[in-house]
């Protein structure tokens, strides 16, 4: 479910509860936080880099050493082919972040970019500044419609770069709804839409620094000096280069995808967060704050491979990513049907599957809800993946016919708790999705109402007086006369 949840609501929410506290001791002063919290969203609303009212990605990775070029504004038919010859010469890759407007007057410009390799982003239709100062339907609107003229040249920008890059409270939703993330800079000269280019170069090289997402602006100076705009971008590529600072591909330098082919369809919140997530996904399940969740549900996973896996037939794991535990099910059973929304994730598990021998894995990619199930299923399991579906009772009864009867279903899940509403209130900030937590009672009516048995539902992980835990390891079977 999407649910973003950002700093600003905790603003809020800080400045209402400060303010009926000074109610009781000060009445005037209770004006004081409902004043200065407009202020300070005003204020946020303006920097590039600061992640107020939604994520924002403003620099490349830890660890990378190069930097980004992105150019906004354009295409432009004088400007534009210049950049293009100059970035060839230097065998640099860059991002245009194109208007839909300026797309739609050259066509064959945005062809060319895409034709040399380049990126595109989404930079609005009109690209009005003052943009965020309007209703979500008005936003909406100037991404919808750039991202429908994009997809006339086969492609599906997922990078968006608001106007001048000032966000706002509905930004967020919006492009969870269309699939996208925001992406804006961390390195710019103020050149105001190149109206001021003199000394561009030394401004952006005194300032640039490893993993910098640089921008710049591929349009007509108003004085038409094109020539020493060309000279200011050659200036600053030898800069770059002159300092160790390798020129990236975006993509590369933020390890997120920054637009893909039109006939791929829209992403969703999820399938957008995972695929970014996937190069790295490993390690952060393993050596981040979200291990001792992966262990535990590990070591309930292998306490259970005699009793649910081995010597199975047939089994459907929903949510199989990088294969965390796909690789360890396939050694156990005759076929792994291994469903995930990710197609990155997916590719990863491929490729450990090749390195370790293992042949009985068929990734696929797609919605467990909606996507033709290809059953009979002997096993049905899923690890931290339930919590993402819409409809978890209607998925059950739409199992139940392809589990023959005594087969099984094996999910850990998220239980309903203290301790997991921290750990949702996290997630809604971090991705924009609400994650739901079930409790035992919950999912026993769920697997009756789909024809399932219960045999064990038990709650794990940080069990105490306040908290029940935060894991459900639920074990049912399909009953002979559902």
């Amino acid at each position: 479910m999407i649910f973003p949840l950002a700093p600003y609501h905790f603003f809020a929410l800080g400045a209402l509860q400060f303010s009926l506290l000074l109610l009781f001791i000060a009445p005037w002063m209770a004006l004081i936080p409902l004043a200065l919290f407009p202020v300070m969203s005003f204020l946020a609303a303006l920097a590039p880099g600061l992640s107020y009212y939604l994520p924002i990605i403003s620099r490349g990775r830890k660890g990378e050493s190069g930097v980004a070029l992105t150019f906004d504004d354009g295409p432009d038919p004088v400007v534009t082919p210049l950049v293009l010859e100059l970035l060839d010469r230097h065998a640099a890759k860059a991002t245009f972040f194109v208007t839909g407007i300026n797309a739609a007057r050259h066509p064959v410009l945005i062809r060319s970019i895409l034709a040399k390799g380049h990126t595109i982003g989404n930079h609005s239709y009109h690209h009005s500044p003052a943009l965020m100062l309007k209703g979500k339907r008005t936003i909406q609107r100037e991404v919808e419609s750039a991202q429908t003229l994009l997809k006339t040249f086969g492609i599906l920008p997922l990078a968006f770069r608001p106007p001048v890059g000032v966000t706002n409270a509905h930004l967020w939703r919006v492009l969870l709804q269309a699939g996208m993330f925001c992406v804006n800079f961390s390195c710019r000269a103020g050149d105001m839409g190149n109206r001021r280019i003199r000394t561009l170069a030394a401004r952006i090289l005194g300032k640039v620094r490893p993993r910098d997402i640089v921008l710049l602006h591929d349009v007509m100076p108003p004085k038409g000096d094109v020539k020493h705009l060309l000279s200011e971008f050659e200036a600053i590529l030898t800069g770059l280069a002159q300092r160790g600072l390798v020129v990236k591909p975006l993509a590369q330098l933020i390890g997120k995808e920054i637009m893909q082919a039109a006939s791929a369809g829209e992403a969703n919140a999820a399938e957008l967060f995972y695929d970014g997530l996937a190069a790295t996904y490993d390690q952060e399940q393993f050596c981040s704050n979200v291990s001792i969740s992966r262990r535990t549900e590990l070591g309930l996973f292998t306490a259970r491979i005699p009793e649910i896996f081995q010597g199975a037939g047939r089994v459907l794991e929903i949510g199989a990513g990088t294969g965390i535990f796909t690789t360890t099910i396939a050694r156990h059973c005759r076929e792994v049907e291994a469903l995930d929304i990710s197609s990155k994730m997916l590719a990863l598990l491929e490729t450990k599957c090749q390195s370790e021998g293992i042949t009985n894995v068929r990734p696929r990619v797609g919605n467990v809800e909606t996507m033709e199930l290809e059953g009979p299923y002997d096993v049905v399991c899923a690890f931290s993946a339930l919590e993402y579906l819409t409809d978890l009772p209607a998925l059950l009864v739409r199992l139940a016919p392809h589990v023959p009867a005594g087969g099984k279903i094996y999910f850990i899940t998220a239980r309903r708790s203290l301790f997991r509403l921290f750990t949702q209130i996290g997630n809604a900030m971090r991705q924009g999705m609400w994650l739901k937590a079930r409790s035992r009672r919950q999912f026993k009516a769920m697997l009756l109402d789909a024809g399932f048995e219960p045999i064990s539902i038990t709650p794990h992980l940080l069990k105490c007086v306040i908290s029940g835990g935060m894991l459900l390891e639920v074990v049912a079977r399909k009953r002979s006369n559902p």
